[in-house]
């Protein structure tokens, strides 16, 4: 598997991590630590997952997904999962995680009242 992340940030406190491939089998901590980390010690309020160019998750890569929203709630921020395929949406459906892991139809979307105080 052939794991690929890009990273942009879209206003002062969202960075927008955009995941490519299958997460499949992800050995522990391959993407949470450090990776998550290092974008948690640029203070944002809110990361964005693109899940847009996912084509396959399993369950590891649901728990990756639970890991890092922990690792971002502990620092006083929040998670959202946006572009999901109807497959990679199943599993947060079915698992009951959809209901603490907001998925968005789009990044447009999952940014929408982030910004509210802006003008």
């Amino acid at each position: 598997m052939s794991l690929q992340i890009e990273t942009s940030r879209v206003g002062p406190d969202v960075i927008v991590v955009q995941i490519f491939g299958n997460v499949t089998l992800v050995p522990e901590n391959q993407v949470s630590e450090p990776f998550v980390g290092e974008l948690l010690d640029t203070r944002p309020k809110t990361l964005i997952f693109d899940l847009s160019n996912v084509e396959h998750m399993d369950s590891s890569g649901v728990q990756l997904m639970v890991q890092c929203a922990t690792a971002v709630r502990k620092n006083g921020g929040e998670l959202r999962l946006a572009g999901a395929s109807p497959r990679v949406a199943r599993l947060f459906q079915m698992t009951r995680l959809d209901s603490i892991l907001p998925l968005f139809p789009s990044v447009a979307t999952a940014c929408e009242g982030l910004t509210s105080g802006a003008s």
